[in-house]
């Protein structure tokens, strides 16, 4: 029994006890215990019996309630203390597991002789980090690689992805800075690698990510020359503006929002042709966003940055991507 519960009984037992003595002396200053020998006597004294029997009764029914609501009190706080401790313990468990786990993921890296990995096999790596919440670690390694040309950028999209909808607010403004810094990495013979959270931009993303997102997004249409994405890779443009156009449509933060439509604004001038824009979740009509823009310029600084990228990204002289 824990001191809390303990001092309740014990107060409890001491105040029937109190109790009982004064009921006892009112009953006694009543003449309730005089014995007279008459019948009338003998009745007060049974009456008298059946009160104080009655009381009784009913302090062993208090005191024993009293007794149980400790007990069941020390009971649950035993309980608890196990489960917590059972908590703890498979907490711990599973941390261990995890940092194993994590330490033979990053032998993946090099073979016995300490060269590098196969491509196949570091990118398990990557995906199995990922797996066990190591986003810091993972995102590192992402950039370290992207940086030497050592991943590809379809695996790259996919660690970025996983870390946007899954990480923490920090796993999450690191990855999309990831994206942001190495977009033009995105870009492939095939069109343009982009973290699906992005590209069907998805709800929930925080403010840094919504605002990030969008100039990562910008940079990698800047890292292919317009005269290519309009020849070879439209639909690719397609999805990229129409993500763009998802974000400006549903943004509520009115600094973004203007970013995002300046944005928007240079990279439509360089697609007249478009009209309609069919995307997953709805269809976009780049009409309508096309004049609702128009007359839109840059809030931030980085936004003017991104926008004078666009304006030489889309001057009829540019044939190589903007550095």
């Amino acid at each position: 029994m824990n001191h809390r519960s303990s001092l309740l009984f014990a107060v409890t037992v001491g105040s029937l006890i109190v109790l009982f003595g004064g009921f006892t002396v009112v009953m006694w200053r009543l003449g309730f215990f005089s014995i007279t020998g008459t019948d009338q006597g003998t009745k007060v004294i049974a009456a008298a019996l059946a009160v104080v029997g009655a009381f009784v009764g009913a302090m062993v029914s208090i005191i024993g309630a009293v007794l149980k609501f400790s007990i069941d009190q020390q009971t649950d706080s035993r309980q608890a203390t196990e489960s917590a401790r059972t908590a703890a313990l498979q907490s711990d468990a599973e941390q261990r597991l995890k940092l194993e786990a994590a330490v033979q993921a990053l032998q993946l890296f090099s073979t016995s002789s300490g060269s590098l990995s196969p491509a196949i096999q570091r990118d398990g790596a990557l995906f199995m980090l990922m797996s066990f919440g190591q986003h810091d670690l993972t995102l590192k390694l992402v950039r370290e690689l992207l940086s030497k040309e050592e991943l590809g950028p379809g695996v790259a999209a996919s660690v970025i992805d996983h870390a946007i909808r899954r990480g923490d607010e920090d796993a999450q403004h690191a990855a999309v800075i990831v994206f942001y810094d190495n977009a033009a990495q995105m870009v492939t013979p095939f069109g343009a690698e982009i973290p699906r959270s992005l590209a069907n931009w998805i709800t929930g993303l925080s403010d840094y990510v919504r605002e990030w997102g969008v100039f990562a997004l910008a940079k990698v249409m800047c890292a292919r020359p317009l005269s290519e994405w309009t020849a070879n890779f439209e639909s690719e443009a397609g999805s990229v503006i129409a993500a763009l156009s998802l974000a400006w449509t549903e943004e509520k933060n009115p600094r973004l929002k203007q970013n995002t439509g300046a944005i928007l604004r240079q990279l439509l001038l360089g697609f007249p042709e478009f009209s309609k824009i069919f995307h997953p979740r709805m269809l976009i009509d780049a009409e309508v966003i096309r004049a609702a823009v128009a007359e839109t310029d840059p809030y931030s600084a980085t936004a003017t940055d991104v926008v004078s990228q666009l304006k030489h990204w889309a001057s009829p002289s540019m044939t190589a991507p903007n550095p």
